[in-house]
């Protein structure tokens, strides 16, 4: 990644990062617990209208960001930018975290509610996803971390000052 690049990529990756750090949030606390509220005549259709919904909504920004942290890791990795290594390896084990509890409990229990509400299968989805959320919380810190790094480091083109 170039150095005139480096800003527009870490940009991006912010307001990628943000926008999942949100919907996480807004899935974990109004979304998911509504599924408890829907009654058992409409959950199965509920479900399968969460599913089929949140998907689109999730696939774009989600591979934004992480192509996004990708190029940010190899290029903290390549010593592009070594002060990024850190915030970048955190938010790429956070992301690791995100994508295990995804495709070991929340999609696994997606598919179990697709048959209708069991409250022991939301619990299970409200556990994994609160770990999801935190990780993705993470993720947003370690992106504005990046953010900051970046903008208060020196143009190193640019001579230092008296």
């Amino acid at each position: 990644m170039t150095r005139a690049l480096q800003p527009v990529v870490v940009v991006t990756h912010l307001v990628a990062t943000w926008f999942m750090v949100g919907l996480i949030w807004t899935i974990h606390v109004v979304h998911y617990p509504l599924f408890a509220e829907v009654g058992a005549a409409t959950y199965v259709e509920f479900q399968a209208a969460h599913v089929d919904r949140i998907g689109p909504l999730l696939a774009v920004p989600w591979a934004i960001e992480g192509l996004a942290a990708a190029m940010i890791l190899v290029a903290a990795i390549t010593t592009q930018n070594r002060s990024f290594l850190v915030p970048a390896v955190l938010g790429a084990v956070a992301m690791g975290v995100v994508l295990v509890v995804s495709g070991f409990w929340s999609a696994p229990a997606h598919g179990e509610l697709a048959d209708g509400f069991d409250p022991d299968v939301h619990a299970r989805l409200m556990r994994a996803d609160l770990v999801r959320t935190l990780a993705w919380t993470i993720r947003g810190a370690c992106a504005v971390w990046m953010a900051v790094l970046l903008f208060r480091e020196p143009d190193p083109a640019v001579p230092p000052g008296p």
